[in-house]
C-alpha cells in the first residue's frame, strides 16, 4: 500500500530533534492493477452429450465484428452423420428385437401354466399307471401269461385225444377209406400244430414271468419317477424361467429407453456443429467472464482443425453498446483496509495526462484460491473512448483521508505495556513524557487521538546511523 502526506505535513517533518505539531490532511491509498472487462458478455462452448469430436472446420479471427446471425465457428459433420446414421439404424432393429422380447413373454405367460398342468398330468397317468400295474395288473399278466400255456397244453392233448379216436374207430373198421385218410390226415396235422403252439407258448410264457412282465414293473416305476422329476422341476423352473423373462424384457426396455435417450441427445449435439452469432458485436477468443479474459489454452485449438474440447468456453461475444468494467485482485492487508465505498483514479498506459474516476461496486468477502480478493469497480469513460476489452489499467482508491488529522513521526512513539507515549518540550525547556492515544499509521507517520494538542513541541529521536 502507497501512503500519501499533503504537503502542509512534509513541511513540518523538517525539524530534526524537535517538532511542533501542525494539523493538517492526512491520507492512505491503494494501488492495484486492474483490466478492462465488459459488464455484458456472451459466452460460447460445446457442451454435447454424446458427441465428443469437435473439430474445426471455419471460425472467425479474434477481434472480427459481426453481425447477428454470421457464422462463428462451424465444425467437421461428416462423422457426426454416419454416427447418427448408425445410430437411427441400430434403433430400427432394437425395436424389433424389442417387439419379438415382448411376444416372447406373452407366449411365455400362456405356455407356462400349460407346460406345468401337461406335466401333472402326466405325472398323474404315470402314477395311475404304477397303481395299477402293482394292485393287479402284475398278478392279471403273470395269469394271463401260464393260462395261455395250459390253454396251449389243453389244446394239445384235445388233439391228441382226438386223432387217438380216429384211429381206434378206423382200425375197428378194419377198412380205411380215402375220406378217412384225409380226416386222420388233417388231424395229425393239427396235433403238430398243437405241439408247436405249446411250445411256443412255453417260450412266451417263460419271457413273460421272468422278462417282459419284471421289465413293464421297472419301466413304469421309471417312468412315474421322470414324470414325478420333471413335475417337481417344472414347478421351480417354469415359473423362474417366466419371471427371468420378465426381468429380461424390463431391461430390454430400459436399455431400449437409454438407447433411445442417447439417440434423442445426440440429435440434439447437431446444434453445437454450426454457432452462429446472437447479437452485433466483437468476437473475443477465449474466456471473458465477470473478473478477467484469458485465451487459456484456446490458442492450441482455435484454428482449422483445432479439436475445441468439451465444456470449455472458446470464444466470447462483446455486444454491441457494451460498457466496461475495472477488475482486479488486493491480497488480505490491502483487503483489510480497503472499504466497499472506497472510489479514486484509473490511469491507462498510453493514454498519457488522463485520468478516468472510478468507484468499487463489488468488493469480494472471501478469498479465491490464491488467497486473493476481487474488486470490481465502475469507470466513466466517453462514447469515443478508444480502451477495449483486456485493456490494462493502473487504479489508485483512497484506503482513508482525514482533513484535520494530528499525526506526528512514527519514531517519535515509545510503546510499552500496550502503553504509547512521547516526549513533549515544556515551555520552561524541561522535558515531560505524555501518554498519548494512536489512531491509523500512514507511512513514517502515525495519528495522534489523544493526549496532544496543536503547536505543542516534541522531541524526535535522531534517526539510527548507519
Amino acid at each position: 500500500m502507497k501512503l500519501f502526506l499533503l504537503p502542509a505535513l512534509l513541511a513540518s517533518t523538517s525539524i530534526a530533534a524537535e517538532l511542533t505539531i501542525k494539523t493538517g490532511p492526512l491520507e492512505s491509498s491503494l494501488s492495484i492493477d486492474t483490466s478492462f472487462i465488459p459488464t455484458e458478455v456472451e459466452t460460447f462452448q460445446v457442451s454435447p452429450k454424446q458427441w465428443t469430436s469437435f473439430v474445426v472446420k471455419e471460425l472467425v479471427d479474434h477481434g472480427t465484428e459481426v453481425q447477428a446471425g454470421d457464422p462463428l465457428v462451424t465444425f467437421e459433420a461428416e462423422d457426426y452423420q454416419k454416427k447418427l446414421l448408425e445410430s437411427k439404424e441400430s434403433a430400427k432393429s432394437r425395436q424389433i428385437a424389442l417387439a419379438k422380447a415382448e411376444r416372447e413373454l406373452a407366449d411365455l405367460k400362456i405356455s407356462t401354466p400349460r407346460t406345468l398342468e401337461g406335466l401333472k398330468l402326466t405325472h398323474d397317468r404315470a402314477k395311475e399307471a404304477l397303481d395299477d400295474f402293482t394292485e393287479s395288473g402284475r398278478a392279471l399278466n403273470e395269469e394271463d401269461a401260464r393260462e395261455r400255456l395250459e390253454g396251449s397244453k389243453r389244446s394239445l392233448s384235445y388233439y391228441e385225444e382226438e386223432l387217438k379216436q380216429l384211429l381206434k374207430m378206423y382200425e375197428e373198421d378194419g377198412i380205411t377209406e380215402e375220406t378217412e385218410e384225409i380226416i386222420l390226415k388233417r388231424q395229425r396235422a393239427s396235433v403238430k400244430s398243437a405241439r408247436f403252439a405249446l411250445k411256443r407258448a412255453e417260450k412266451r410264457s417263460a419271457w413273460a414271468l421272468n422278462k417282459e412282465i419284471p421289465r413293464q414293473a421297472v419301466d413304469l416305476k421309471r417312468a412315474f419317477d421322470d414324470a414325478l422329476l420333471a413335475y417337481e422341476t417344472g414347478k421351480v423352473n417354469l415359473p423362474r424361467a417366466l419371471e427371468e423373462k420378465t426381468l429380461a424384457l424390463a431391461k430390454t426396455k430400459r436399455d431400449h429407453a437409454e438407447a433411445d435417450q442417447k439417440l434423442a441427445e445426440l440429435e440434439a449435439d447437431a446444434k453445437f456443429l454450426s454457432i452462429v452469432a446472437p447479437a452485433n458485436g466483437i468476437i473475443y477468443h477465449g474466456e471473458i467472464n465477470k473478473h478477467s479474459w484469458a485465451l487459456g489454452n484456446s490458442d492450441k485449438f482455435m484454428k482449422e482443425k483445432g479439436a475445441i474440447p468439451a465444456d470449455t468456453v472458446f470464444m466470447s461475444l462483446i455486444p454491441e453498446g457494451r460498457t466496461l468494467s475495472l477488475h482486479g485482485t488486493i491480497g488480505q492487508a490491502d483487503r483489510l483496509n480497503l472499504s466497499s465505498d472506497a472510489s479514486g483514479s484509473a490511469e491507462v498506459d498510453g493514454l498519457k495526462n488522463t485520468t478516468f474516476p472510478t468507484a468499487i461496486t463489488t468488493l469480494s468477502n472471501a478469498p479465491d484460491g490464491e488467497g486473493k480478493f476481487r474488486v470490481a469497480m465502475s469507470v466513466e469513460l466517453a462514447a469515443d473512448s478508444p480502451i477495449v476489452t483486456g485493456m490494462k489499467a493502473k487504479v489508485k482508491l483512497i484506503t482513508f483521508r482525514k482533513e484535520d488529522a494530528m499525526s506526528v513521526p512514527s519514531s517519535a512513539i515509545t510503546t510499552k505495556d500496550e502503553v504509547s507515549t512521547v516526549k513533549l518540550k515544556m515551555a520552561d525547556g524541561k522535558d515531560e513524557i505524555r501518554e498519548v492515544k494512536l489512531g491509523r499509521v500512514v507511512g513514517d507517520k502515525t495519528e495522534i487521538l489523544e493526549g496532544l494538542e496543536a503547536d505543542q513541541v516534541i522531541l524526535v529521536p535522531d534517526p539510527p546511523k548507519k
